[in-house]
């Protein structure tokens, strides 16, 4: 972690989730906070290895995003539109 000026950043917590963070830095042999920190950390570290872009296909049309007024709200609802969907396709036999 780089090394700059705190800032305060509180939340609540439920007193199992509490434990939980108690348990594992316990485990760790680490504070609570290092290891909310760490956990968030790799987290991070973990999508910068992924390469995962901060935005999506979705950004470029998100102002679209409900507004067309009828039909379904999401296809997937309808069985109707899935009629069919995977057949014909063949998937390799796993013996046991």
């Amino acid at each position: 972690m780089s090394k700059q000026k705190p800032v305060w950043f509180g939340m609540k917590l439920t007193r199992e989730q509490k434990d939980m963070i108690k348990r594992l830095a316990a485990r760790e042999g680490l504070s609570a906070k290092e290891t909310v920190l760490r956990l968030v950390e790799d987290a991070m570290q973990q999508d910068a290895a992924l390469d995962i872009p901060e935005d999506s296909v979705l950004d470029p049309v998100r102002h679209l995003v409900g507004s067309i007024k009828t039909g379904p709200r999401d296809l997937a609802t309808n069985p109707r539109y899935l009629e069919g969907y995977g057949l014909g396709a063949t998937l390799p036999l796993v013996s046991p």
